[in-house]
């Protein structure tokens, strides 16, 4: 098991960046993912829990990555599992907190591979893909809140 941290003050209010995070239909215009789907929508918000997100990477010609919201409170915490396209036991959980300036937002992304991989790669290439995605929310929020 490999759990890879990400903290970063992003200087928009809590209730901005939770929902920038949350915007699955808006993922492919704030990050490198070239496209995504709902495949089904949470309750009672369609963003929370039970939500079903497809992430298709390289384009819908190729495999998707399936991912599933468990958590959703709403503007401090959002988490989700992977639930297919990546081998193993993938978790996600955000807590965001008010800070002076704006938001403390901490990613923790836990990675269990089917197979044994060095943690050191494991957590690299977890800090990698949660960059993306934390830069792109953060230039979105930035954006919003102006």
């Amino acid at each position: 098991m490999a759990t890879a941290r990400l903290t970063e003050i992003i200087a928009a209010p809590p209730d901005v960046v939770f929902d920038v995070l949350t915007d699955h239909r808006g993922y492919a215009d704030i990050t490198p993912l070239r496209a995504v789907d709902m495949e089904r929508d949470g309750r009672p918000e369609p963003n929370g829990v039970g939500a079903v997100r497809v992430i298709y990477v390289l384009g819908r010609r190729f495999p998707a990555v399936r991912e599933q919201v468990t958590e959703y409170r709403a503007p401090t915490t959002f988490a989700y599992r992977i639930a297919s396209g990546l081998p193993g036991d993938i978790h996600g959980e955000v807590a965001l907190s008010a800070v002076p300036g704006g938001t403390r937002t901490e990613y923790r992304h836990t990675v269990v591979p089917p197979f044994p991989l060095p943690g050191p790669l494991l957590r690299a290439g977890s800090r990698l893909v949660i960059g993306f995605l934390v830069r792109g929310v953060a230039r979105e929020s930035l954006r919003r809140a102006r």
